[in-house]
């Protein structure tokens, strides 16, 4: 299943301490499972999905010089805890990107899920992002995220 042409999903930056806070709040509140937990250290960011929900909660972790890491506490530095990006799900990462840049833009590097034999990414087929811009107090990012139709596979 692909989203296009939409919001695929919303993510949230937070502080270490309060990433399970936040996967709680968001869980509890909506009643919605969160499929996958993963990232870490290595990564540079702590990622915990619930693709059923459209809902994303990240935060900094490991060494700052890992640019995923770096990324997060600038994100935290400058702006506080919040909303990260908005994600518009798109059929061609890379012409949005072309489009995005022959606009005025300056895309992102893509960024892609951690590599990790964990049961979640058997149902993720395919997952490259780019923030577009900083913009209305959140990036402005797109996606081409493809997932199973199965439902949660964990």
């Amino acid at each position: 299943m692909q989203i296009t042409r939409r919001i695929d999903h919303v993510a949230w930056m937070v502080r270490p301490e309060n990433h399970d806070a936040a996967v709680e709040k968001l869980s509890k509140l909506f009643d919605v499972t969160f499929e996958a937990d993963d990232g870490g250290p290595d990564f540079g960011l702590r990622i915990t999905w619930s693709w059923s929900a459209g809902l994303e909660v990240l935060s900094p972790c490991g060494d700052r010089a890992i640019p995923h890491c770096d990324m997060g506490w600038k994100f935290i530095e400058t702006k506080g805890e919040g909303l990260f990006a908005v994600v518009f799900g798109v059929d061609d990462v890379e012409a949005t990107i072309e489009r995005a840049r022959s606009l005025g833009y300056d895309p992102s590097p893509l960024l892609s899920l951690p590599e990790t034999d964990k049961p979640w990414r058997k149902r993720v087929q395919e997952c490259t992002e780019s923030v577009m811009e900083y913009w209305l107090d959140g990036n402005l990012a797109i996606g081409r995220i493809i997932t199973d139709e199965g439902g949660p596979q964990v």
